[in-house]
């Protein structure tokens, strides 16, 4: 069996304005080498874990759960040391600590440029998960020799991670060698990190662009080979370095297999979860349905009709085989109090027009019995998606039914959906024009050309548009989404991983994201 490792220090354009390379083409560069497991680390974020996953599981690779967080020795001063740490979960609960551990770090009290965890905080992370020294930025680096904190330090990692980069003052060489010597001291095993950022050369360009053009400089970064490795890449960068005996070097890039085959893989969960609101849910669903019946028959809202009864059994008849009880309930109760706090929205929008109860309950103004709309299309026995129904509120109004239904539930298990925003093209002719110290008149000259001949613009400013098509669509920044609120039966946090932007709780995983796990999300704006 020809020898590989696993790539486990790996940065996509997830980890904002640091890369511009998509996490499927490292996955499939991955896989065509042969590696069986990958890990992606982003800066301090876990975004869009469940699809990195999911495409793991299509292409036959191995998943690991993992960041790359940022430490700080104390958060009663403001300093700005921010050093870099990999934790990696060995399972379920190693998962469910680093989300927390995330969730906690963008708080308010942890934030100072970079969402952080202290040394102490650290020190309390659990077997549960794997903790590795990282970069030329980790604090076993940066610390003095008398730092009180350095040994502990020392003793809790489980892995020193040395790199292979042959940077001009050797001070990764050097790095590599004290590690060394630490290895030897406390008995931890090395083991090879790449730190990578970028597919291939291209993109590094690519990467070198967008950094300039959005101010950003990490010291003399720019001169490592942060690009995608094969094994006998790795080898031969080691080999060049010279910083350690080979075997050694070869030890701690077998160590990124033993790492990774410490860890259990897992599958998503995509069952469907409504949220619940009572200890019985189905009989309050019923009776309120009951309730609604009789207060509009009585208030001549709708005729004595059989043909209502017989449709709301059917209709319970479902709803309860869905498990969508709950969810009805719920929509029932927050557009009943959006009309006692006079917040209007649409009678009706989409295939929900069809249910006789969700008129009963005053989800919708159309009478199914009345206009002959069709049940089936919004819910039947054999469906396998999501309840979804949409409700349009005015912009100035959205917030507040959006807090009511995070109040409702509580910020456990509610909060907002996480929101990817990417260059445009015209944005991407903007971003490289600034990198390139173009004047501003002739960017715009530019974008002209552009709308009008795409072909000429790419032919007659051919230098700008080199790094056109791998920086168009790149991440690069975050927020939340504007049409919905997730809520959930289970507490978002552990299980999907949560963030804070000021006083916004907001998920690592998007819309998409949701829709595959059986999350149900609420309103449409």
């Amino acid at each position: 069996m020809m020898p590989n490792y696993t790539p486990y220090h790996v940065h996509t354009e997830l980890s904002l304005l640091d890369s511009c390379t998509n996490f499927k083409l490292y996955i499939d560069k991955a896989v065509e080498y042969g590696m069986k497991a990958i890990c992606i680390t982003e800066h301090g974020n876990t975004y869009k874990h469940i699809e990195k996953k999911m495409y793991c599981d299509k292409k036959g690779i191995k998943f690991l759960f993992g960041v790359e967080c940022y430490l700080t020795e104390t958060l009663a001063e403001k300093v700005r040391d921010n050093y870099h740490t990999i934790l990696i979960a060995r399972n379920s609960r190693g998962r469910a600590e680093i989300m927390n551990l995330i969730d906690i770090s963008t708080q308010q009290s942890h934030m100072h440029y970079k969402n952080r965890i202290s040394f102490d905080e650290f020190l309390n992370i659990s077997d549960n998960v794997i903790k590795i020294s990282a970069c030329l930025a980790s604090p076993l680096n940066k610390l003095s020799d008398d730092n009180p904190y350095l040994e502990r330090l020392l003793k809790h990692y489980d892995y020193y991670e040395i790199q292979y980069h042959n940077d001009k003052n050797k001070e990764q060489s050097q790095f590599n060698q004290k590690l060394y010597q630490y290895s030897l001291k406390y008995n931890k095993p090395l083991i090879v990190g790449t730190d990578t950022h970028s597919i291939n050369k291209y993109k590094a360009e690519c990467r070198k662009i967008l950094k300039k053009a959005k101010k950003m400089s990490y010291d003399d970064e720019d001169s490592y080979d942060l690009t995608f490795k094969s094994y006998d890449e790795l080898v031969e960068m080691f080999k060049i370095q010279n910083s350690l005996p080979m075997d050694i070097i070869l030890q701690a890039i077998e160590n990124t297999n033993i790492m990774a085959d410490s860890c259990e893989d897992y599958e998503i969960d995509t069952s469907i979860k409504y949220p619940k609101l009572t200890d019985n849910d189905e009989d309050v669903f019923v009776n309120r349905i009951y309730e609604k019946l009789k207060y509009k028959l009585d208030n001549n809202v709708i005729d004595k009709d059989i043909r209502y009864y017989t449709q709301i059994k059917e209709e319970i008849r479902v709803f309860k085989k869905l498990n969508m009880c709950s969810f009805m309930l719920f929509m029932s109760e927050m557009l009943s109090w959006c009309k006692d706090n006079s917040i209007p929205t649409c009678p009706c929008r989409g295939s929900v027009g069809g249910s006789t109860i969700a008129f009963i309950l005053d989800i919708t103004e159309v009478d199914p019995i009345k206009w002959g709309t069709i049940f089936s299309r919004f819910a039947n026995e054999d469906r396998e998606e999501v309840g979804d129904i949409d409700c349009d509120f005015a912009p100035y109004q959205q917030e507040i039914v959006q807090k009511y239904i995070m109040d409702r539930f509580g910020l456990d298990y509610a909060c907002y959906i996480l929101s990817i925003g990417t260059i445009s093209d015209k944005g991407t002719i903007d971003d490289i024009g600034r990198a390139l110290d173009y004047p501003i008149s002739k960017v715009k000259e530019i974008k002209n050309l552009y709308d009008k001949n795409p072909e000429l613009a790419r032919k007659e400013y051919n230098e700008l548009f080199y790094y056109f098509d791998g920086l168009i669509g790149t991440t690069v920044s975050q927020g939340f989404h504007p049409a919905g609120v997730v809520a959930s039966p289970i507490t978002l946090t552990d299980n999907y991983g949560t963030f804070w932007n000021g006083n916004n709780k907001i998920m690592q995983i998007d819309m998409e994201e949701v829709h595959e796990c059986g999350l149900v999300k609420y309103i449409r704006t």
